[in-house]
């Protein structure tokens, strides 16, 4: 929370009566050594903290990763993918070391479930900012992005997060940042973030599970170009935390529901089939981990998933 929030808070609660109870994940509960990361290659498949899990996906054929991982590297100059899990502040929010670092696909699920908290919780926001390796590119350009407003400043560049709230499966609205706004009539307003700032979401209300999704101007034939991350500390909660959550990476999730044009599956399966209320099949897929619903009308429908000859069944709601 803002310094300025914590005084009236205090300030409100000394007048007025006792505070609402919060809890903030600010991952220092997370070990790390010096100068290093956790990007999920331990095939655990997420991560958690203070109750709340952040999904991971790591491609062992590639060696890549996607959604999120933590670091406490510091590197505010190197430019490239090599400096993926640097912070551009270089460090994490209030000078702390430990953050979470997002690299968000469009290919897979980018989520945080609130799993400790019955019923969910009133998500206040959390401390954002720019990635070294993103933050270089929209600032200088390289072999793939563009050098953010031009040569002469003018171009309307703009690189924004999204943030969708979910309670039990319903969305309950979005929010937007700025990671960079080049679009001000005057180029002095032009900005890259550097440095945390906070990102308000309270209205959203209260949820059990956020999804995330980057967007830029910068774009060409296979998406965008801007480097798909962003740095993230201290998400705070309205609800206090005080147990302990055992949570069961091995279990397989699809995501979002209600789906609009794909599901997403956290895990890479062997054949998925999807049935019709009257168990006719009306969509397949094979050896990935997302199924194609743009195709299909608004209803309820079942997936039996096929893993390593293991069947999961899950029933989805197609918007």
């Amino acid at each position: 929370m803002k310094k300025g929030k914590v005084f009236f808070a205090v300030l409100f609660a000394a007048m007025f009566g006792t505070l609402q109870a919060q809890t903030v994940i600010d991952f220092e509960d997370l070990n790390l050594e010096p100068d290093t990361f956790w990007n999920g290659a331990d095939l655990s498949g997420g991560f958690q903290s203070k109750g709340v899990f952040f999904y991971n996906h790591y491609d062992t054929t590639w060696g890549m990763w996607n959604s999120f991982a933590y670091s406490n590297k510091t590197d505010t100059v190197t430019a490239g993918y090599t400096n993926q899990y640097s912070t551009a502040a270089g460090h994490g929010a209030d000078n702390s070391e430990i953050f979470a670092v997002a690299y968000i696909s469009s290919y897979s699920p980018n989520y945080i479930k609130l799993n400790g908290y019955n019923g969910g919780s009133v998500v206040e926001g959390f401390y954002i900012t720019n990635n070294t390796y993103a933050y270089i590119s929209m600032r200088d350009g390289d072999a793939y992005s563009k050098k953010f407003g031009g040569d002469d400043g003018n171009d309307p560049d703009w690189f924004k997060l999204t943030v969708t709230g979910y309670l039990g499966g319903s969305e309950t609205g979005t929010a937007e940042f700025y990671l960079a706004d080049y679009r001000f009539a005057n180029n002095d307003s032009d900005y890259i973030v550097k440095e945390w700032r906070w990102f308000d979401l309270t209205s959203l209300g209260t949820v059990d599970s956020l999804t995330f999704a980057l967007s830029s101007s910068d774009t060409g034939e296979y998406g965008m170009n801007t480097p798909a991350y962003f740095c993230m500390d201290n998400l705070t909660l309205s609800e206090d935390f005080n147990g302990t959550v055992e949570f069961n990476f091995s279990g397989i999730n699809v995501y979002p529901n209600p789906a609009v044009d794909y599901v997403f599956v956290s895990e890479r399966f062997d054949k998925a089939q999807v049935y019709d209320v009257n168990g006719v099949q009306v969509a397949n897929a094979t050896n990935d981990n997302k199924i194609d619903f743009s195709g299909l009308n608004s209803g309820v429908y079942i997936i039996k998933l096929n893993k390593s000859g293991k069947i999961h069944t899950f029933k989805v709601l197609k918007k």
